[in-house]
Protein backbone atom coordinates (compact mmCIF):
# COMPACT_ATOMS: atom_id res chain seq x y z
CA UNK A 1 0.00 0.00 0.00
CA UNK A 2 1.40 3.42 -0.52
CA UNK A 3 1.65 5.66 2.01
CA UNK A 4 -1.03 8.09 1.31
CA UNK A 5 -3.61 4.93 1.25
CA UNK A 6 -2.84 4.04 4.40
CA UNK A 7 -3.10 7.66 5.44
CA UNK A 8 -6.57 7.84 4.28
CA UNK A 9 -7.37 4.34 5.86
CA UNK A 10 -6.32 5.58 9.40
CA UNK A 11 -8.16 9.01 9.43
CA UNK A 12 -11.42 7.65 8.20
CA UNK A 13 -10.82 5.24 11.21
CA UNK A 14 -10.24 7.89 13.48
CA UNK A 15 -13.15 9.69 12.40
CA UNK A 16 -15.11 6.53 12.87
CA UNK A 17 -14.09 6.09 16.14
CA UNK A 18 -14.53 9.96 17.28
CA UNK A 19 -18.26 9.70 15.86
CA UNK A 20 -18.88 6.74 17.52
CA UNK A 21 -17.71 8.06 20.83
CA UNK A 22 -19.32 11.42 20.90
CA UNK A 23 -23.33 9.51 20.06
CA UNK A 24 -22.90 7.00 22.95
CA UNK A 25 -25.35 7.66 25.53
CA UNK A 26 -25.73 7.97 28.99
CA UNK A 27 -28.47 6.30 30.97
CA UNK A 28 -28.58 9.02 33.72
CA UNK A 29 -28.71 11.67 31.84
CA UNK A 30 -31.20 10.38 29.42
CA UNK A 31 -33.31 9.95 32.37
CA UNK A 32 -32.96 13.32 33.51
CA UNK A 33 -33.46 14.38 29.80
CA UNK A 34 -36.76 12.06 30.21
CA UNK A 35 -37.99 14.45 33.43
CA UNK A 36 -37.07 17.71 32.30
CA UNK A 37 -38.89 17.42 28.88
CA UNK A 38 -41.79 15.91 30.41
CA UNK A 39 -41.97 12.39 28.25
CA UNK A 40 -44.38 11.03 30.90
CA UNK A 41 -46.99 13.53 30.05
CA UNK A 42 -47.66 11.11 26.59
CA UNK A 43 -45.63 8.05 27.77
CA UNK A 44 -45.72 5.44 30.03
CA UNK A 45 -42.27 4.18 31.33
CA UNK A 46 -41.56 2.19 34.17
CA UNK A 47 -45.28 1.95 35.27
CA UNK A 48 -45.36 5.69 35.22
CA UNK A 49 -47.76 8.24 33.12
CA UNK A 50 -49.04 11.41 32.41
CA UNK A 51 -52.70 12.50 31.63
CA UNK A 52 -52.18 11.79 27.64
CA UNK A 53 -50.42 8.54 28.21
CA UNK A 54 -52.78 6.68 26.23
CA UNK A 55 -51.79 9.24 23.06
CA UNK A 56 -48.12 8.50 23.14
CA UNK A 57 -48.02 5.07 24.76
CA UNK A 58 -46.07 2.91 26.70
CA UNK A 59 -42.04 3.06 26.33
CA UNK A 60 -41.04 -0.21 28.05
CA UNK A 61 -39.49 -2.30 25.90
CA UNK A 62 -39.35 -0.17 22.91
CA UNK A 63 -35.96 -2.23 22.05
CA UNK A 64 -37.59 -5.12 21.29
CA UNK A 65 -38.96 -3.69 18.25
CA UNK A 66 -37.10 -0.58 17.53
CA UNK A 67 -33.31 -0.17 17.03
CA UNK A 68 -30.94 2.81 18.52
CA UNK A 69 -31.14 4.50 15.11
CA UNK A 70 -35.19 4.43 13.96
CA UNK A 71 -35.57 6.09 18.04
CA UNK A 72 -33.31 8.56 16.67
CA UNK A 73 -35.08 9.63 13.23
CA UNK A 74 -37.94 9.34 15.30
CA UNK A 75 -37.11 12.12 18.04
CA UNK A 76 -35.49 13.81 15.29
CA UNK A 77 -38.64 13.93 12.59
CA UNK A 78 -41.50 11.60 13.92
CA UNK A 79 -43.42 11.70 10.51
CA UNK A 80 -40.20 10.23 8.96
CA UNK A 81 -40.56 7.24 11.19
CA UNK A 82 -43.92 6.99 11.49
CA UNK A 83 -46.21 8.53 9.56
CA UNK A 84 -48.84 10.42 10.94
CA UNK A 85 -47.27 10.53 14.04
CA UNK A 86 -48.55 13.01 16.29
CA UNK A 87 -45.38 13.61 18.84
CA UNK A 88 -43.47 16.57 17.78
CA UNK A 89 -39.85 16.95 16.81
CA UNK A 90 -37.67 16.54 19.97
CA UNK A 91 -35.88 19.77 20.06
CA UNK A 92 -32.68 17.95 21.67
CA UNK A 93 -28.55 17.63 20.90
CA UNK A 94 -27.10 14.53 19.30
CA UNK A 95 -25.82 14.35 22.62
CA UNK A 96 -29.26 14.05 23.94
CA UNK A 97 -31.05 12.58 21.88
CA UNK A 98 -28.31 9.89 22.64
CA UNK A 99 -28.31 9.74 26.08
CA UNK A 100 -32.09 9.39 26.21
CA UNK A 101 -31.87 7.26 23.53
CA UNK A 102 -29.25 4.89 26.24
CA UNK A 103 -32.30 5.85 28.97
CA UNK A 104 -34.87 4.19 26.70
CA UNK A 105 -33.24 0.97 25.63
CA UNK A 106 -32.17 0.86 29.67
CA UNK A 107 -35.74 -0.73 30.06
CA UNK A 108 -35.67 -3.57 28.21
Amino acid sequence: MNLCRVTLMLLGFILVIGVSSAEEGDVQSGQRIYAEKMCNLCHTLAGESGPMAELGGPLDQIGATRDAAWIRLYLKDPTAALPGAQMPPAELTDQEIADLIAFLLSHN
